[in-house]
């Protein structure tokens, strides 16, 4: 059956927001099977570009 987690992080820090979705990833690695990951930024405050809320779809299929 394939299902998906969501991810949502507002940080000035992408490497921050990469750990959570690999710590994921890394915890689960046995359990289940990557089909994509779908991801977006959106900046804040458009005219200050340091923050910006990053957001992942990991879709995956569970291993039975």
């Amino acid at each position: 059956m394939i299902q998906i987690k969501l991810f949502r992080k507002k940080t000035s820090n992408l490497d921050e927001f990469e750990n959570l979705v690999n710590e994921y990833l890394a915890e689960n690695d046995k359990l289940i099977r990557v089909v994509d990951i779908k991801y977006l930024s959106e900046a804040v405050n458009p005219s200050n570009s340091v923050w910006s809320i990053w957001s992942a779809m990991v879709i995956y299929e569970v291993f039975e």
